[in-house]
């Protein structure tokens, strides 16, 4: 894997870990990457849509609907299946944040592949990735019975700019993931009502 790799708006670049909390070992990086990812795509009025990441938080509530779908990725070519000209995005300023406009695909000047998703003269589309493992857990905000290990949760806390200082035992992770998904709601689509 290279710099081109998909970033989840979570944790970053998708890492799974060997957790050794329960038997008194440290918790170790197992493996990187991951072939799926769950995408919330925002549909702005092109007058409406944000100018750029910094300003996407606040604009959300401005868009025309939203869909939240699964999708998987090609390691080989850098891209979404089906495809989102996400190589594109990589080979130009890149996604720092896993939270990107889609670019539309152009003949010829384009790196990337022709966008999948149907897109309608005047609308932007902006997307919010989450891998398979962050969704449920953070943008969800699903209980489960096996809470993150500390090493992954490090690493949300290292993507997010989230203070990790006073998490040390598996008594300080509660309050740590509901800082998370605070967080993570302020990129969330926004009820309707």
């Amino acid at each position: 894997m290279g710099v081109h790799d998909y970033r989840c708006s979570v944790c970053g670049p998708p890492t799974s870990y060997t957790c050794g909390e329960k038997t008194g070992e440290e918790c170790e990086e197992e493996g990187m990457g991951d072939d799926q990812a769950i995408l919330d795509l925002f549909f702005f009025a092109e007058e409406d849509a944000p100018e750029d990441t910094g300003d996407f938080e606040q604009a959300r509530g401005r868009a025309r609907r939203t869909e939240t779908r699964p999708y998987g990725y090609d390691w080989g070519d850098w891209e979404f299946v089906p495809s989102l000209n996400y190589r594109e995005l990589l080979m130009g300023s890149g996604d720092e944040t896993g939270v990107w406009c889609i670019e539309p695909y152009e003949e010829g000047v384009s790196d990337g592949s022709p966008v999948s998703l149907e897109i309608p003269p005047g609308e932007r589309v902006w997307a919010v990735n989450y891998c398979p493992t962050c969704h449920p857990v953070f943008a969800e905000g699903k209980r489960s019975g096996d809470e993150p290990c500390l090493e992954y949760l490090r690493a949300i806390a290292e993507n997010l700019g989230l203070d990790f200082e006073g998490v040390r035992t598996s008594a300080d992770k509660p309050a740590f993931i509901e800082a998370v998904r605070a967080k993570v709601a302020q990129r969330r689509p926004l009820a309707r009502g």
